[in-house]
């Protein structure tokens, strides 16, 4: 008998092993097994047996990794559907369901049709819905219980996803949670089966729900796919819902329904080119809103998605600008730390560097940032106690730092924070709120630049009591033209709209090819390699293909990266081709290859 095994490792495979006779019970499709694979054993998934196999000296399976098997037909089903997808090895879609699975409990299908429902309502009575969703589903499953055909022997009926460990810890709290109910992130999603009568996530939107690195799957996706496959019902909880959900929804294949005291402020839009020659970032329509809201004792929140002081610093001599040793990314200073950070990795540099090219510490700092802003509202208002958080924040009580749960935000009379203030979302609320520098947010190399900037914008509007300021030199974009007016549904037409022509997501697909590696040279070279092979193949399929391009941060953490786009209908089918096209050329082992669905 012959064991067909994948790793979890980026190689397709399957590898035949030969099962001995001693070990014929112990391995069935769905094992792990240990086998000898490469200069060490490994665990491998035994995704198939065979009688017999083409390759004439098999290495035996070693032992057998577990008592029973790890995996069922149906996840079995479902890694193939998800290796397809995200083009990943099916060895690594049965690692990344394995290491998310948190008991060892097989999977399995209710024989129901799964009810998908979007709930559009106000951040701040997230909890209190969710809570009467529960409520009301228990009731209805009480009432049902006869007739339901999967066993109920089991605590949790219910999982609610959300974006990040704080804002998981903080629902617990707000939730009258028993054995019913548990509270998970993006992995999560991996638990989803027909052990739950319905899944809960919690702004499907927001960027911690996408994976980055390899497979980088969309949580949305996969909850999607899973649902289909084990027969469990969602719902959507949100204020700005993603443009791929509002397609489904207006297709049919999602029910909205629609809170009608949603009421989030319309922005006041404030067009910053009348005040060309007024010094600072803050604008007399934001200071003078500011200082009625200090002198009323109210508290304001200024939003500014920027670190540190500055965006860059320049050498006043020679003209250099001071970038990471490891990243081809500008280092920030930060006033309060004294030395310069890189955004993208750990390395810092300390206050008194001297430039690398002319030996002189004649810096120039330009740009704007929190630490920037912070001290321009300082001399605008001396008597006001003005505060910075930012994702690295350390939040302190009682001279310990607390835990998510018990955190919370300085007291203060203006805050200033970047996009991390929304993990406070319905525990926090400040009278006058201000988007400092919006244009940065629409202007981002990023297909999804409009509706994250239309996204944070409204998200921000949730947390002020009375009014909204947005500052532009963009006064006419339809993101501030829909936030203006208060009308989300005119923003989602013309983002459809806009979508729809120039072939993206969801109408067309766009998979990024992104390689990496120490040296730039031979990078470059195995993109060029692969892109005249992709072209060949793939201009013959009807499908749009662009040259290497070096990344938007050419070099991150001491990688050269280089990304080619192919724009598809069809997502399994472009992934198809792409991979057996690649699997023909040899690419050096040093260099990385990842593939990301609809960056």
């Amino acid at each position: 008998m012959i064991a067909q095994v994948v790793f979890d490792l980026p190689l397709d495979g399957p590898f035949d092993y030969l099962i001995p006779e001693n070990f014929i019970a112990q391995v069935s499709v769905g094992r792990r097994v240990r086998v000898s694979f490469g200069p060490r054993p490994q665990t491998g998934f035994v995704v198939g047996l065979l009688e017999s196999s083409t390759i004439t000296k098999l290495k035996p399976v070693l032992s057998s990794a577990d008592n029973a098997p790890a995996f069922n037909s149906l996840d079995l089903a479902f890694a193939q559907d998800f290796s397809a997808y995200y083009g990943c090895s099916l060895g690594e879609a049965l690692g990344t369901m394995l290491r998310n699975k948190t008991d060892s409990k097989s999977s399995i299908r209710r024989e129901h049709k799964p009810q998908v429902t979007l709930y559009r309502t106000h951040p701040n009575h997230y909890a209190v819905k969710i809570q009467e969703i529960i409520d009301g589903y228990i009731k209805s499953l009480s009432s049902l219980h006869p007739s339901l055909s999967f066993p109920r022997k089991r605590e949790s009926i219910f999982l609610i996803l959300v974006p990040d460990s704080f804002r998981a810890q903080t629902l617990s709290q707000q939730l009258k949670l028993g054995s019913t109910v548990k509270v998970g992130t993006r992995s999560s999603v991996f638990e989803c089966d027909g052990q739950y009568d319905c899944v809960v996530m919690i702004d499907e939107e927001d960027d911690s729900f996408k994976q980055e690195q390899m497979p980088m799957y969309e949580t949305r996706q996969v909850l999607l796919t899973r649902s289909r496959m084990y027969g469990f019902d969602i719902i959507f909880v949100g204020v700005s819902p993603s443009v791929e959900l509002m397609a489904m929804v207006r297709e049919g294949q999602v029910k909205l329904i629609e809170e009608t005291n949603i009421d989030v402020p319309a922005a006041r839009v404030v067009d910053l080119t009348n005040y060309k020659f007024v010094p600072g970032l803050i604008s007399p329509p934001v200071r003078d809103a500011l200082d009625a809201a200090l002198k009323a004792g109210k508290k304001s929140l200024l939003v500014l998605n920027r670190r540190g002081s500055y965006r860059l610093t320049r050498c006043v001599d020679c003209g250099e600008v001071l970038k990471c040793k490891h990243c081809d990314s500008p280092l920030i200073y930060s006033r309060v730390e004294g030395k310069f950070l890189c955004r993208h990795c750990t390395y810092t540099a300390p206050g008194e560097t001297v430039c690398p090219k002319c030996h002189k510490a004649h810096w120039k700092s330009l740009g704007i940032g929190v630490e920037q802003l912070q001290t321009e509202l300082k001399k605008l208002f001396p008597q006001a106690r003005v505060m910075s958080f930012e994702r690295t924040t350390k939040l302190v009580k009682k001279g310990v730092i607390a835990s998510a749960a018990k955190q919370s935000l300085p007291d203060c009379d203006i805050l200033i924070s970047t996009s991390a203030i929304l993990r406070f979302q319905g525990s926090w609320q400040a009278h006058v709120a201000a988007l400092i520098d919006f244009d940065a947010e629409l202007n981002r190399l990023d297909m999804r630049s409009a509706f994250n900037a239309f996204s944070l914008a409204l998200h921000i509007s949730s947390m002020a009591l009375e009014s909204v300021f947005i500052q532009t030199r963009n006064i006419n974009h339809y993101v501030l033209q829909s936030l203006s007016k208060g009308k989300t549904e005119s923003f989602y037409n013309e983002e459809l709209k806009l979508r729809k022509e120039f072939g993206f997501s969801p109408f067309k697909h766009w998979i990024k090819l992104n390689w990496r590696g120490k040296t730039e040279k031979t990078t470059h070279q195995a993109a060029n390699q692969a892109y005249d092979a992709l072209r060949k193949i793939l201009s013959e399929k009807d499908y749009s293909i662009t040259p290497p391009l070096v990344d938007a941060v050419g070099r991150k953490r001491g990688q050269f990266r280089f990304n080619v786009m192919v724009q598809a209908n069809h997502v399994i089918q472009a992934v198809a081709f792409i991979k057996t096209t690649l699997q023909t050329i040899k690419r050096p082992s040093r260099i990385i290859l990842t593939l990301n669905i609809d960056p």
